[in-house]
């Protein structure tokens, strides 16, 4: 035993580069308990993109401070059940979530989905830099774009640093750094709270309301659908005998109730100064509202808290370059998430509004991850694991080809002026702004992958 867990800790230890690539983590190394993801998951969504999400609802969906509750709480756990159920392949293969679908896609179809996952990577880096340069933005008097891109080449600099360890320096980071975010958050809700119109209702009304609700149900969704590539990367850890059970119930309560609690949170703020909110963002209104006291540690915590959440994006980019054939070192893979993340960063600081690039880039992830995770899911837990890698791209790509009908485009596009015309702006506006691309993908995907598979095998 003492010879496992000494190999164990050279491998998989807190402070130290981890030393595993993309190969299947041995039997040997397998360590920890299901609920661990709870912890880790917890950690991923104890930060204030969850509370800016949600706050989106109400500042700009025109939903109210319940309903906006209900939408964000079934889209958050009808797409954490999802990942819940990905982190299954974990255990089972020991590998990376990219990695384990060269099975189900073959080699080069893979090359596709890690692509499509590195920028994911690049993007939530860019968006955790763009968070923590605003919060740092208000410990300086407010927020001036060249002032919040000059922090942002700071927090990438500090980010790219800090980001050449792995799985174990996440773990403990992340489960810490919930903790006292969490504690943190409980304390200025409860300072804010008798500011808070706790019965603010809905600014839309009639077939408009159903819209905004699906695309603020939707929104939540795409929130966790982004992290679908990145589900077993986390999990392969965890011995092959744990249960599936389990290993989908804990990162789902990981996800869940953080999203719910700072979800409220979000939701609440906008309607103590509901201009200042849409013009400067919910972090000018607590700058402008709470006792300095509690805002000041709040906003260094975010800064701190997004540097190493950046630990999960640039371990996430080292392993898909390497599943993608480019063999770079820990190091390289931080540099060049760094360099591209702050480039999108800058423009979304300096060029777009903040909460439109970031539904953007949310809206661009739901386009093709809800169809790449039916099919993965399908083979794994149907068909178990058995690959059709052509049948498998079909079905994936005429899922994310009919999603693009169903996009809310004007949302998407709603920055520029005047807004162009699409060729379905006529179906949008019969479904009142409701974008169900991310449904449509995900429907159409699982249908032909199964009608394929169920005609190959009669």
């Amino acid at each position: 035993m003492g010879d496992i867990a000494a190999r164990q800790a050279e491998t998989d230890a807190f402070g130290k580069v981890e030393t595993h690539g993309i190969e299947a983590i041995p039997t040997h190394q397998r360590h920890g308990q299901p609920r661990e993801l709870a912890f880790l998951w917890g950690g991923a969504f104890v930060n204030y993109a969850s509370l800016f999400t949600a706050s989106l609802l109400t500042t700009y969906y025109g939903l109210g401070v319940w309903d906006g509750l209900a939408a964000t709480a079934i889209g958050t756990v009808a797409a954490a059940v999802i990942l819940g159920l990905l982190s299954n392949t974990g255990p089972r293969s020991g590998l990376p979530q990219i990695v384990f679908t060269r099975r189900i896609f073959g080699l080069r179809g893979s090359y596709l989905g890690a692509a499509l996952t590195l920028f994911l990577a690049v993007g939530w880096f860019a968006v955790d830099c763009v968070i923590a340069a605003q919060a740092g933005a208000q410990l300086f008097g407010g927020v001036n774009r060249w002032m919040t891109f000059g922090l942002v080449l700071v927090i990438a600099a500090v980010s790219v640093a800090v980001a050449v360890y792995g799985h174990q320096t996440i773990k403990v980071l992340e489960t810490y750094g919930a903790i006292t975010f969490a504690a943190l958050s409980a304390a200025l809700f409860l300072l804010l709270a008798p500011s808070f119109q706790w019965t603010h209702g809905p600014t839309v009304a009639g077939p408009d309301y159903l819209g905004a609700f699906v695309l603020g149900l939707m929104t939540c969704f795409a929130l966790v659908a982004s992290w679908y590539p990145f589900a077993s990367d986390y999990s392969r850890y965890l011995p092959s005998s744990s249960p599936s059970r389990a290993v989908t119930f804990w990162p789902v309560v990981g996800i869940t109730i953080p999203m719910i609690l700072l979800g409220l949170f979000g939701l609440l703020l906008p309607t103590i100064d509901a201009p200042l909110a849409s013009n400067q963002g919910v972090l000018a209104v607590i700058s402008a509202h709470a006792p300095a006291w509690v805002a000041i540690p709040f906003f260094v915590f975010i800064v701190v808290g997004e540097i190493w959440a950046n630990y999960l994006d640039v371990y996430t980019a080292g392993l898909v370059t390497l599943a993608m054939g480019i063999n770079l070192k820990r190091w390289q893979t931080a540099l060049g998430c760094g360099i591209l993340g702050t480039a999108l960063a800058g423009y979304a600081v300096l060029i777009s509004d903040f909460h439109v690039a970031y539904e953007d880039f949310l809206i661009l992830t739901y386009l093709w991850a809800p169809a790449w995770a039916a099919v993965v899911l399908l083979s794994f837990f149907v068909f178990e694991g058995n690959g059709r890698p052509a049948l498998a791209l079909l079905a994936w790509i005429a899922g994310t080809a009919s999603s693009l009908v169903f996009v809310n485009y004007v949302n998407l596009f709603g920055n520029l002026a005047p807004i162009p015309s699409f060729f379905n702006d006529g179906l949008i506006a019969n479904l009142h702004g409701a974008d169900l691309s991310g449904l449509i993908s995900a429907g159409v995907a699982a249908a032909v992958y199964w009608l394929g598979r169920r005609a190959v095998t009669t």
